[in-house]
């Protein structure tokens, strides 16, 4: 393994993009060893879209503007250039793999073209994404060419750091805190999963690029099936704040990259096996998809697992808002008119999302609306039980007294796991919800689940009846079930 550290400005650098003899007459790029920089600008295959949007080109045009204006008062001996940060590329053969610094150099290679300084510039964007906020961009310098007097692409500096290995490449660019748009854990995984498939393979490369694209924003169901896979009594581990940006990300990669091993797709779906009085046997799979908590392998194993999350969180937790309530089926209606609309209780919802999909991933979506509500008497009796409100890091401090997660996960069948949930006993706190009380978070909540069962319990009686009439209600609902 070798790295290389240079200096460069920008025209040097984009001079790697040219495609003809102008490039000859810029001045080569030199590393610190003295070795020249030589390669043409490439973007791999697994690299996240083109994303900048004329926010973040205002804000580096008005730095350069800012950085101008400065230079006007200082002598000759303290003028300096404007300095952009670093750019980390993995030379492979010629070719100069862009693993950081995308968005500023295709931004400077855009300004370039629309103040007219080369030809024939050449950088393949095969995401449509980057290709529409190309054409996004370009129209609106176009329009806002005034901005972009004074540019000096040749007073632009960067620092350079080359490698001929890519996973140092990458260590490098995991570490790296540039401006701009900030990358976020599921940018760093995909990059991660896209270099672990064959790469001796270009079209598999590609298609599962494209297929990564296609899922979209990973960052809801990577944040549910985390908590899924964090909140464990056998290795419980504290999932940060929703506040705590740079530690979600730092968990999502250790989890979701480093962490995982190297092997097949697999996915550890369960297997029943039934022996007759003769010997003979039969096996039946109840369930084909991937365990919420199951290991990971890196490259295919981690793709076709986040994908198969992704289209449950979209089947099951994403009912659509415009849908006649007519076309719901009865879990789609109790999701989205009750989990949805409760008030106060986003800190809940995201522990009982985890729970829909671990148990989903468990046993399908086999008696989906009991499972549903039994855990919502559970997940829920925080709101209730809490004489104020319901914080953050409450939540998994209820997981470690209740472990509800490896409830569903321990249980090898659903009589057994709802058994377990009826067992539970819920209790309310009676603060907040006496008859001349005001209307606060509380009284909403219990008001909502009380008019949505149909429970009839006066307003007077909320703290003495709520926590056993719901509780008798959801039990009848599942002998309900089981003698039809």
């Amino acid at each position: 393994m070798s790295v290389q550290v240079a200096t460069c400005n920008a025209e040097q650098l984009i001079s790697k993009c040219l495609t003809n003899d102008s490039a000859s007459s810029i001045e080569p790029i030199v590393s610190s060893i003295g070795n020249e920089i030589i390669g043409a600008l490439s973007i791999p295959e697994y690299q996240r879209p083109y994303c900048w949007t004329e926010s973040q080109i205002k804000r580096l045009l008005n730095d350069l503007s800012v950085h101008r204006r400065e230079l006007l008062n200082k002598p000759d001996d303290q003028q300096c250039d404007f300095y952009l940060g670093s750019i980390i590329l993995h030379q492979k053969d010629e070719v100069l793999n862009i693993i950081d610094g995308q968005q500023r150099l295709t931004t400077l290679i855009l300004v370039a073209y629309v103040l007219e300084l080369y030809q024939d510039l050449s950088l393949r964007f095969e995401s449509p994404e980057s290709q529409q906020q190309i054409k996004h961009n370009l129209k609106w310098l176009m329009k806002n060419a005034a901005l972009l007097q004074g540019v000096e692409l040749s007073k632009i500096n960067l620092s350079l750091v080359v490698t001929d290995s890519e996973d140092e490449a990458y260590n490098f660019f995991e570490t790296q805190n540039t401006g701009g748009v900030r990358l976020k854990g599921p940018d760093i995984i995909k990059a991660h999963h896209l270099r672990a498939v064959d790469e001796n393979d270009k079209t598999a490369v590609n298609r599962f690029a494209l297929l990564w694209e296609s899922l979209g924003n990973l960052t809801p169901v990577v944040d549910t099936v985390l908590r899924g896979r964090y909140w464990q009594n056998l290795r419980f581990r504290q999932y940060p704040l929703h506040n705590q940006a740079n530690k979600i990300r730092q968990t999502i990669v250790s989890e979701l990259a480093d962490a995982t091993g190297k092997g097949d797709d697999i996915a550890y779906g369960r297997i029943a096996r039934t022996i007759s009085d003769y010997g003979g046997e039969s096996l039946v799979q109840s369930q084909v998809g991937y365990e919420l908590r199951q290991p990971l392998n890196s490259g295919v194993n981690t793709i076709h697992y986040l994908r198969y999350f992704e289209s449950l969180r979209k089947r099951y937790l994403k009912i659509d808002k415009d849908r006649a309530a007519a076309d719901l089926n009865a879990y789609e209606h109790f999701y989205r008119e009750l989990i949805c609309q409760l008030d106060g209780c986003d800190y809940l919802k995201q522990l009982y999302d985890a729970c829909l999909l671990t148990y989903i991933s468990q046993f399908g979506d086999k008696q989906l609306l009991i499972a549903a509500q039994k855990l919502f008497r559970v997940v829920y009796s925080r709101r209730v039980k809490n004489p104020t409100a319901v914080k953050e890091n409450s939540v998994p401090s209820f997981v470690q007294e209740t472990p509800i997660l490896d409830w569903i996960a321990l249980s090898y069948t659903t009589q057994e796991l709802f058994e377990k949930l009826d067992s539970f006993e819920l209790k309310v706190d009676p603060n907040g919800l006496a008859a001349d009380d005001t209307n606060g978070v509380k009284k909403r909540f219990v008001k909502a689940v009380n008019r949505y069962f149909t429970l009839n319990i006066q307003e007077a009686d909320f703290a003495s009846d709520f926590g056993e009439k719901l509780s008798l209600h959801l039990l009848q609902l599942g002998a309900d079930a089981d003698h039809a």
